[in-house]
């Protein structure tokens, strides 16, 4: 009878710790920045943001970090860029492997140093279009007003992005570029078209991977996101169609993929210390050599 008495009584202890604990456990985390806020309020992609930090690389350029848990269950981290392409001191600008070279391999940060100077500074890159085994992109490619390449490895390659002469960035299809052309001083090819007049298109490709992808809202915002995956405890990576989700709500009314997977960089020039940081995981431990890349540039005078 008293052992019985004991049981009881253990039980009873641990129930109320238990309930205790239940009942003092903190509250859902909301989401305290622009773009995780604009996620959450019109998508049901983030079951739970776990935090989400925002700050300025340089005026107009701006990083949002979000950490979340997917609607599936997956923990996953993506790293977002706002670029003001209003403002007159802000440039965006095709990177190639040691500058000049059209089909090589480099690291986004390496090709970083053979555009940067005193006047010229890097503040933020991203990986560009697929490529080859010796770096040569899907896709076209221009750049100074020079063409490199005007064909297109196969379907996936479907869009472009390029900056007119004017320096506005325009994203468009294979259809656009014969016309746009004579307009334009850099482009580079990306993948599918994620969003097109403000509407997500579905793609059939669900597999769940690290991604970049880019977008512009009508207003003439830059977006960028690179998302980590292959990792369970950090990140496992998300489908196209909801990276393209994510962007519209950032506010990007055309999107397009970009290369992913072991490609996917997020760079910044640190606002803190005069470095460049890749600030998200690449899924190879490292940061791959990649045959291009797009870099936001600011003229300092």
């Amino acid at each position: 009878m008293q052992v019985i008495r004991l049981a009881c009584f253990l039980l009873l202890s641990i129930t109320a710790v238990a309930c205790n604990k239940d009942t003092t456990a903190p509250a859902h985390r909301k989401p305290v920045t622009e773009l995780a806020k604009r996620i959450t309020d019109s998508t049901s992609i983030m079951a739970e943001v776990f935090s989400d930090t925002s700050f300025t690389i340089a005026p107009g350029i701006e990083e949002t970090d979000i950490h979340y848990l997917s609607q599936t269950g997956y923990t996953m981290r993506i790293f977002l860029l706002k670029v003001d392409m209003n403002k007159p001191d802000i440039r965006l600008q095709a990177g190639t492997p040691y500058g000049l070279t059209p089909w090589a391999l480099q690291t986004v940060p390496d090709m970083a140093k053979y555009i940067d100077s005193a006047h010229n500074r890097v503040f933020a890159a991203v990986n560009a279009d697929f490529f080859s085994t010796v770096g040569e992109p899907r896709g076209i490619m221009m750049k100074d007003g020079k063409i490199y390449k005007t064909t297109w490895a196969n379907d996936r390659s479907a869009t472009f992005i390029a900056v007119l002469k004017d320096g506005k960035p325009f994203f468009g299809t294979r259809a656009d570029f014969p016309v746009m052309q004579p307009q334009i001083r850099d482009a580079l090819g990306a993948g599918q078209l994620l969003v097109k007049d403000n509407v997500v298109q579905l793609q059939t490709d669900v597999t769940i991977e690290p991604r970049t992808a880019a977008g512009i809202s009508p207003d003439n915002i830059l977006y960028f996101a690179v998302v980590d995956g292959r990792n369970f405890y950090y990140s496992n990576g998300i489908t196209i169609t909801d990276l393209g989700i994510l962007l519209k709500a950032c506010g990007a009314s055309t999107v397009v993929n970009l290369d992913g997977g072991g490609s996917s960089t997020f760079m910044i020039r640190h606002p803190l210390a005069p470095v460049w940081q890749v600030r998200n995981k690449p899924s190879d431990g490292n940061n791959r050599a990649v045959g291009n890349s797009w870099m936001i540039i600011r003229d300092i005078p």
